[in-house]
Order: C-alpha cells, then structure tokens, then sequence
C-alpha cells in the first residue's frame, strides 16, 4: 500500500476525495453535490480505481455522508491526534 495510513492501492495511485465547509453550510447538501459531481467528472474521465475517504472517527455526520456517496469504511487509524476512519469505493460506481 502507500506510504502511511489511509491508503488503500498498492501503488499508492488511488484518488482521495476530501471537503471542508463552513459550519453555516453544514447539513444543506452542498457537501453530498459537490462530492457527486466531482466523482462523476473524474469517473467520466479517469480508468476505474480506488478513492479513499479519511474522516474522524467520531464524526458520524461525515461517516454517514461517506455511506450515502457509496463509499464504506474498511479500516481505522490514529492520526492527529485522534481515531480516523479509512472508507474506501471503486471510482466505477460514480459512472453515469
């Protein structure tokens, strides 16, 4: 695998997906939008592989926009100082 945690290829050649919103946005979609039409754009235009997904473990609102984009959660770590969660899907599913 990659160097460090949260990497699921071997090549270290998957796609990580991340996002930060402002607190005011939370909980509006944008976060679950933007996440789909990003996966769908690099779907459309990349060979099919591995996107992670790291969030704090003990984000469950996070943990469960990952559910709903289709990612699921394969493994845990320590990093910054807290308990991460490692979620990983096929780039394939995202092709419309």
């Amino acid at each position: 695998m990659g160097d460090g945690p949260g990497h699921v290829a071997e090549d270290g050649e998957e796609l990580e997906l991340g996002y930060v919103l402002r607190r005011g946005a939370w909980g509006a979609g944008f976060a679950f939008e933007a996440a789909t039409a990003a996966l769908r754009a690099a779907a459309g235009e990349l060979t099919d592989r591995p996107v992670s997904l790291v969030t704090r473990a003990a984000n469950e609102r996070s943990l469960r926009l990952a559910a709903r984009l289709g990612f699921r959660p394969v493994g845990t770590f320590q990093e910054y100082g807290a308990e991460q969660t490692l979620c990983t899907a096929p780039l394939s599913v995202f092709r419309l």
